[in-house]
């Protein structure tokens, strides 16, 4: 019995010992605070090479990023311009007429059907230009002017202008002075003009039979862009010394006023295509007919 005590103490021992130090691991476990594993790094391979960028500002909790379309997306388109110049016919005409007119003008109306004759028969030969030169005696000239270049903001500007003079007996007389019911042929003879607001009216009606935007018309009549294309006309043909409509010039030479009839444009485009040059008559020559009467 004495042989087996002493191993048996040590078995004692042994299994405090063992039971000591479980019991200190437990209650170490109990009072340290869990750790939450971190996930291992997967590698992602990139598909397509990304740009170097500053840091970007933390986005505010809900906020949606919005990207920037690109730059010709978003760019303002300009409004649409007058022409800088009034041409009808072909650009390599050999002869081009360039007219300084008035909408209000007796014998620039007079000089119309003229003019379309001429065009018509000289047909690809000749290149018409028109430049704007309302007569400041001319009450409602700018007005008409004004809506002509309106209409050319619709790609109307020619057909304006041919109504225009077409009708410039017409359009000038208002209703006070011959009473809206009264005939054609007394309005004609009236030389009482109407008011602003009658004209417009009129030259509205033009613009509806053009199957013209009314209320861009309107808005366009009265833009600065119009005034001043109507007024850069107007300064040239000042610069040029003209006083009176209309006023031609034939491949840069001055018609005289003579000359301007049917038989005389003819006689003088007939010799700029043969190379034959007639003189050029003085700026200040008298027209052949009288300017309508105020």
């Amino acid at each position: 019995m004495r042989r087996f005590l002493p191993l048996a103490i040590i078995g004692a021992v042994f299994l405090i010992a063992i039971g000591s130090g479980w019991l200190l691991f437990r209650g170490k476990q109990s009072t340290s605070s869990p750790v939450a594993p971190v996930p291992p790094v997967v590698p992602v391979a990139s598909t397509s090479p990304v740009a170097s960028t500053s840091p970007a500002a933390p986005a505010s909790p809900g906020a949606s990023v919005v990207q920037t379309p690109p730059a010709a997306a978003t760019a303002p388109v300009p409004p649409p311009r007058a022409e800088s110049l009034h041409v009808r016919g072909s650009a390599n005409a050999p002869v081009t007429i360039e007219e300084y007119g008035d909408f209000q003008c007796i014998p620039c109306a007079q000089l119309f059907p003229i003019l379309a004759k001429v065009e018509e028969d000289y047909g690809a030969q000749l290149r018409v230009v028109f430049r704007h030169k309302p007569l400041r005696k001319h009450e409602h000239a700018v007005l008409a002017a004004h809506a002509a270049e309106a209409a050319g903001l619709q790609g109307r500007f020619w057909e304006m202008h041919d109504l225009l003079f077409q009708n410039s007996l017409r359009w000038t007389k208002g209703v006070d002075g011959v009473g809206p019911e009264a005939s054609p042929s007394r309005r004609l003879e009236s030389k009482i003009l109407g008011m602003e607001i009658e004209v417009r009216d009129v030259l509205i009606s033009y613009a509806e039979r053009l199957e013209l935007d009314i209320e861009r018309f309107k808005t366009d009549m009265d833009s600065t862009e119009i005034k001043a294309r109507v007024e850069s006309d107007r300064a040239r043909g000042d610069s040029l010394g003209i006083d009176r409509t209309p006023t031609l010039y034939i491949n840069g030479r001055l018609v005289p006023y003579p000359s301007l009839t049917g038989a005389g444009l003819y006689a003088v485009i007939d010799a700029e295509l043969k190379g034959k040059r007639q003189p050029a008559g003085p700026a200040t020559a008298q027209p052949t007919a009288s300017e309508q009467p105020k």
